[in-house]
């Protein structure tokens, strides 16, 4: 975790959860406490640190700010810390007035942030320029968030105990990683550009990209199929495949020399078993990776019997020997 955060090169991470009450904004305070020097801004997708669970009515931690600190409020938040704050730009998005404030003394608030990709970029470089030399986003596993967008340096993965049993857990886990390990597709910047700007399947014959005129597989798996019987090169996907457009479509897709790229991994909305069966039968890659550095831990299960912390990690952590977890309380002992 020390590696990851100091790293020079990383300068805007993502938090992101496998479920709903995953304990981000836990995570979010334990390193903002853990590294209160380094020049921080946080934002959200959307509302964090409020005082309960809008489902459970459970208490949910506030975001914990060092002097210095910026971070993206509403009025109401505003208002709440009145000259613990300084205001350093007033943001219009969608009919929503947001703030970008400094924090000038210790504090606990909410945060928030823009609800659209492009305006959550915009937010993210305004902070740079104001000074923050790293930026924490608590962020969602969805190929609309800023999360999965190649601005993005790192992910820091939430597996909370909350998402299901040890072994549903297990599943999704190893389904992640195996998206994760997919590799970045080889082009030239030209190809590079030509696909991110594409909202539509692409066919690749010979040397060139054709447009197919299809924006979504969802009933539109045998206009798929005639595409495929022809025999590309390769095919660029930048919406999701499903299990059940996969079960239509798996036959056709099983061409050894057929080459899938993806605009990013959390494309692929497979299981692990039809995921497993797609990478048999094609080769895959995307255009942009799934940047996940570091997995951690929450035993906590919100409306669930709780798990023993050390039961959990202890079968998460066997279940992947290669990869390494930290539970979200135990930052101080996962130094590099």
């Amino acid at each position: 975790m020390k590696n990851l955060i100091s790293a020079r090169a990383t300068h805007i991470i993502a938090l992101v959860g496998i479920s709903k009450n995953s304990g981000k904004t836990s995570l979010l305070n334990a390193i903002l406490a853990e590294y209160p020097s380094l020049a921080w801004a946080v934002m959200t997708t959307g509302i964090d640190g409020e005082e309960k669970d809008l489902v459970y009515k459970t208490h949910k931690p506030q975001v914990s700010l060092h002097p210095g600190m910026l971070f993206c409020c509403d009025a109401q938040s505003l208002d709440t810390h009145g000259s613990k704050v300084q205001v350093l730009s007033a943001i219009s998005y969608s009919g929503r007035k947001l703030f970008l404030a400094k924090a000038l003394h210790s504090l606990k608030t909410q945060i928030t942030g823009p609800s659209t990709v492009l305006q959550q970029a915009k937010l993210i470089a305004q902070a740079r320029a104001l000074g923050a030399q790293k930026v924490l986003v608590d962020g969602s596993l969805d190929r609309k968030s800023i999360a999965m967008e190649k601005a993005i340096d790192a992910l820091i993965l939430l597996v909370g105990a909350s998402y299901g049993s040890v072994e549903q857990i297990t599943e999704e886990l190893g389904r992640l990683i195996m998206l994760r390990d997919l590799p970045q597709a080889r082009l030239t910047k030209y190809q590079f550009r030509r696909l991110m700007r594409a909202d539509e399947i692409l066919i690749k014959h010979k040397s060139r990209w054709q447009s197919s005129k299809i924006q979504s597989l969802i009933q539109h798996e045998k206009q798929l199929i005639q595409v495929l019987e022809r025999k590309p090169k390769a095919l660029y996907i930048p919406t999701s495949l499903t299990d059940s457009v996969y079960e239509k479509l798996a036959k056709a897709l099983a061409t050894s020399d057929l080459k899938i790229i993806f605009r990013h991994p959390e494309c692929i909305k497979l299981s692990r078993p039809h995921l497993q069966s797609l990478l048999r039968g094609c080769s895959a890659s995307c255009l942009i990776p799934f940047k996940i550095k570091a997995f951690a831990l929450n035993s906590t299960a919100i409306g669930k019997d709780a798990i023993p912390a050390d039961d959990f990690r202890q079968q998460i952590r066997a279940a992947f020997p290669k990869e390494s977890f930290f539970d979200i309380m135990e930052i101080d002992s996962a130094g590099s």
